[in-house]
């Protein structure tokens, strides 16, 4: 299969983008599967259309060799290294998992339980089986009479019991007559440290019961009552900070992904950064940076005992400054003072 048969395979030009392409092909097996499709061909379009998905897949991880004008060649898709195709014949859940921002930053090990319904492999989906014999019902003719017209006349019905072929049906033990089974696994997964919202982490299949099961996790993040992810990847906090201890430069609690650190404040600095504490780069890559804006808050001078420490400190540190003769303060005063004695001098005649 060439490039230009594997796009037209998936409805797709060379333009689509990657997330394009997976929902063509996810579309397609749901259409196409044999579990799902009673045609004939059933098997062998979805054999096509898995050649033509990983076809596209390799060209564009760069493993394949394409035609030059392709212009997503070497174009890596976002979740190649981290979503692995399924195994066309296993059963494949999807479900979506929520993790908090701790468990995305630092990475986590979930155990996922719940139930997987599908179609019932001893009936086809049909709720009952057909067995060897003739119906009891119409005894193999497939239709029953019925009397019309005060038993003068009788008309000839296709037989309820075996829906008309004169075979006789029983009820589907294994699932009961419904058609569908549920088969409940569990699951522990590990998710890299990085994963990020809207990430697609497939899991290989293994076997529950009578079946192959594997996963693909849709990951949600939840929001943060501290942190917050900037569309950039950057992990930030605003954080309120009491304004004396932020201008006296005072250490302060600061909440990290790993937990509390201390910081200290300066008074000529809003914006802090922590290297190496914040979102991962990348999925399995390092930590990015950590970026802490402090909001100075002073309290509201309605408090006569404040009103007096606050008097107090000012005229404590303007006896300070003003004798200190290097400092802007000091200098001030000075300037203040000669100038004020020259606007006390009689004036002078010339």
């Amino acid at each position: 299969m060439d490039t230009q048969e594997a796009y037209q395979e998936l409805g797709l030009d060379p333009s689509a983008t990657d997330a394009q392409l997976k929902a063509s092909w996810r579309r397609l097996v749901a259409t196409w599967h044999p579990d799902r499709n009673a045609a004939a061909d059933a098997g062998r379009r979805m054999q096509s259309i898995n050649k033509a998905y990983q076809h596209i897949r390799q060209l564009r991880d760069g493993s394949l060799d394409g035609d030059a004008e392709d212009p997503e060649a070497g174009a890596a898709p976002p979740e190649a290294a981290q979503a692995p195709e399924p195994d066309a014949h296993a059963k494949t859940h999807v479900r979506k998992v929520r993790l908090s921002l701790e468990d995305a930053i630092l990475g986590c090990t979930r155990t996922l339980r719940g139930h997987f319904t599908h179609t019932c492999t001893a009936c086809l989906g049909k709720g009952q089986r057909v067995l060897a014999k003739a119906c009891s019902t119409c005894r193999g003719s497939g239709a029953v009479r019925t009397a019309a017209l005060f038993g003068w006349l009788w008309n000839e019905e296709a037989c309820a019991d075996c829906g008309g072929d004169g075979r006789q049906r029983e009820r589907c033990g294994p699932c009961e007559g419904s058609g569908e089974r549920a088969v409940a696994y569990r699951r522990q997964v590990r998710f890299p440290a990085g994963v990020r919202a809207g990430h697609v982490l497939s899991v290989p299949s293994s076997r529950h019961g009578d079946l192959d099961i594997g996963l693909e996790l849709q990951v949600e993040i939840e929001p943060h009552p501290l942190f917050v992810l900037d569309d950039e990847g950057v992990l930030r906090c605003d954080m309120p900070v009491n304004g004396y201890a932020w201008m006296a430069g005072r250490w302060v609690d600061v909440p990290t992904p790993g937990g509390l650190q201390q910081m200290r404040l300066n008074r000529d600095a809003l914006v802090y950064r922590m290297s190496g504490q914040g979102f991962p780069t990348a999925p399995r890559g390092p930590r990015g940076d950590y970026i802490i804006k402090v909001v100075p808050v002073f309290p509201a001078q309605d408090d006569a005992a404040q009103d007096a420490l606050l008097e107090q400190l000012i005229e404590s540190s303007t006896r300070a400054t003003a004798a200190d003769r290097s400092q802007p303060v000091g200098q001030w005063q000075q300037r203040m003072k000669r100038w004020n004695n020259s606007q006390k001098e009689p004036a002078r005649d010339e």
